[in-house]
């Protein structure tokens, strides 16, 4: 789902290996295993072609993660007549498949290493030319970038081979195509200079913290000049872009720095004329997503976040001629994603999470009421629809398979691809969407109950409280099965797992999200427990054997669970920002602790008042602490810092870090590493 609260030390604790795994494979009724989840594929990029009968999709290795090194792009007919099928496939990766205006041809990103090529081929060899006040040569045409960079590239639907549109030195992370299908904008980050390869070759390899280098900046490629230039400004990071009907202006998302702050709090969606390279009138700050132009180009969308807050997307109009932007559905009991215009620009279509569900919806762009278009069964973060705005196709997790291509009509939908058969033979828990009240406010809370395969109900099971990042994200009734999401796996080993989505989480509106405000392991501790209570005297969770654990957000609150009684008998702690005041000053996206807790030297005190790494003393509870060791949004001495705490109290614990690690782990052995420990410590521990 969204990616949760998202370099620091390359280090390595020593811990005993975790208990081998030897079971029934799971195609065969076993429990599912760490190597089953890491055999699983996750699809994204939901692409429908213009006359809505081809859609194109990206299938990548590793669930839930950003980085896999093997992509490919697949087809499958929207009325799921045909399965699906490869379409684009090298050696690494090949995504974000975009389909030109009149559906002849298809662009997308790949960093396949064939040779940019050779005489006669038609649309190759692009001259790129940076702008005038840039102090970089021209790219000689036809020249491939070095170390396998993701370019460009482009293929006709009717049949051929993939040719490469760009020779950029750096990658180009996104692209859009102008209306005409002439031109094609993109974006790449700046390269290293002359003068910092020099200075690398020499050893020199120091880092200003925070300096503003290597800006995100757009190019426009005339295909039938066989030309690009690079047409933004200096002193902006281009993050986003979209053509006016037209082609003749754009609209971007720009921030004054490329840093990861900026992005997500500073950002802002500005008017801009591509002829000029000249940035014009700011239409919407704190921009989080768009721009979008109306198909009449008279109105941009986009979304802002609702500060202070961290995700809170707030749909927003700017009317081009009159200036007024418009607030729309500020008080939908959802998070509102994936926002675009209507093909008649008669409203809005975006996706709502709600409690733990998706649904596809429609905004009206005057009066802000939101109208359910189709209620989805499971979670979603991608959809598309067609020209004439008759066919709508979405990316949707359901609680016994991964993500699959559906095809929503008439208020349901139905999936059109099997992606991971093999799931098809497994036996997984049984995902259940569960409420119930907070015992101090009344506040009626929402969550996801995973029970084993074959449980009777009313049968006290040890169980495992897995809290989810955020604290704004939320568990869903999907699929629940990759190295950060460890239901389906514990609940085929024998475990009852409980997902509470606590106020601070997504799916009940903004307000609900914003309510743990400067809180932390206050009403949302409560709202957890209170959801315990329930399962205890429903007799579904046994409460002698109660385990809790999570990543981010969710390890903060299992190292708040274990500083604040002994009703748990295990913990993991993963990347759990556990001491406020250094995570605040260390992070980096400072913007999102003060967003909660307000400038630190004011407030030392609440900050404290909220880090478990300041109540060791009252842990008794042993403690899994997990980390990436190149972390820079919850730094690993966070981690150490609990650990190590632990340890000189004489309290048991162990710390595991994965070196080269960010906050979100890409590594598969390391992702299959996670999951074997999460499960062998549960194991060892109830």
């Amino acid at each position: 789902m969204r990616a949760a609260l998202r370099f620091g030390l390359a280090l390595m604790v020593a811990v005993a290996a975790p208990v081998a795994i030897a079971q029934q494979p799971a195609g065969k009724g076993g429990p599912i295993t760490p190597a089953d989840i890491m055999k699983l594929d996750d699809m994204r990029d939901v692409a429908l072609s213009p006359d809505g009968r081809t859609v194109l999709f990206t299938v990548q290795r590793q669930m839930a993660t950003f980085g896999s090194p093997h992509q490919a792009i697949w087809t499958v007919p929207s009325d799921g007549s045909a399965p699906e099928r490869p379409f684009i496939v090298s050696g690494g990766i090949d995504n974000s498949p975009r389909w030109s205006p009149d559906g002849k041809w298809v662009a997308f990103l790949s960093n396949r290493s064939e040779p940019l090529y050779g005489e006669g081929q038609p649309g190759l060899s692009f001259a790129m030319q940076r702008s005038a006040d840039s102090d970089s040569a021209r790219e000689r045409p036809g020249e491939a970038p070095e170390g396998g960079s993701i370019q460009l590239w482009i293929m006709p639907v009717s049949g051929g081979g993939a040719v490469p549109l760009t020779a950029l030195p750096a990658d180009v992370t996104d692209f859009a195509w102008s209306p005409d299908g002439k031109r094609i904008a993109l974006l790449s980050p700046d390269s290293p200079t002359a003068e910092e390869k020099a200075a690398k070759a020499r050893g020199e390899d120091e880092v200003v913290v925070d300096a503003a280098t290597h800006f995100s900046r757009l190019w426009i490629l005339d295909l039938n000049a066989k030309t690009a230039h690079r047409v933004s400004p200096d002193g902006v990071n281009v993050s986003a872009m979209d053509w006016s009907p037209d082609g003749v202006t754009m609209a971007l998302r720009v921030a004054d720095t490329p840093g990861i702050n900026d992005y997500f709090y500073h950002s802002r969606l500005v008017l801009f004329d591509p002829e000029t390279g000249r940035i014009g009138k700011t239409v919407l700050e704190h921009a989080a997503e768009g721009p979008f132009f109306s198909p009449d180009g008279t109105r941009i969308a986009g979304a802002s976040i609702l500060l202070p807050g961290f995700i809170s997307l707030a749909p927003r109009v700017y009317d081009i001629k009159t200036g007024k932007l418009t607030s729309l559905a500020d008080h939908h009991p959802g998070l509102l994603t994936g926002l675009r215009w209507a093909p008649k620009g008669d409203g809005l279509l975006a996706l709502s999470f709600e409690k733990t569900r998706s649904k596809v919806v429609r905004i009206d762009p005057a009066q802000g009421t939101v109208t359910d278009l189709a209620a989805l069964d499971g979670e979603s973060s991608d959809f598309d629809i067609d020209a004439d705005g008759d066919t709508i196709v979405a990316q949707l997790s359901s609680p016994a398979r991964p993500s699959d291509v559906w095809r929503v009509a008439d208020g349901s939908a139905k999936p059109i691809t099997r992606l991971n058969a093999e799931v098809a033979d497994w036996k997984p828990g049984q995902v259940e969407q569960v409420s119930w009240k907070n015992s101090k406010d009344g506040k009626t809370i929402y969550g996801v109950l995973v029970t084993p395969p074959g449980y009777v109900p009313g049968t006290p099971t040890k169980m495992v409280v897995q809290i989810h990042g955020g604290p704004e994200w939320a568990w869903w009734s999907g699929w629940l099965g990759s190295w950060h999401e460890w239901a389906q796996m514990l609940a085929t080993h024998g475990y009852v797992v409980f997902l509470p989505n606590p106020r601070g989480s997504d799916g009940q509106g903004a307000d609900f999200a914003r309510a743990a405000r400067g809180d932390w392991g206050g009403m949302d501790y409560r709202d957890v427990m209170d959801g315990v209570d329930m399962l205890v005297k429903r007799g579904i969770a046994d409460p002698d054997r109660l385990g809790i654990g999570g990543w981010s957000y969710g390890g903060f609150m299992s190292a708040w669970a274990v500083t604040h009684g002994d009703r748990f008998k295990a913990a993991v702690v993963g990347a759990g920002p556990v001491d406020l005041v250094p995570f605040a000053r260390i992070t980096d996206t400072p913007d999102f602790p003060l967003g909660y807790y307000g400038p630190v030297s004011d407030n030392i005190a609440v900050y404290d008042r909220s880090s478990p790494a300041r109540m060791l003393d009252r842990v008794h509870t042993p403690v899994l602490v997990l980390h990436g060791g190149a972390d820079t949004r919850v730094p690993t001495t966070l981690g150490l810092e609990f650990y190590r705490g632990l340890k000189m109290q004489g309290k048991e614990a162990q710390m595991v870090t994965y070196p080269g690690e960010p906050h979100w782990l890409h590594d598969p052995a390391h992702q299959k590493d996670v999951q074997r420990r999460v499960l062998a410590w549960f194991d060892s521990h109830l």
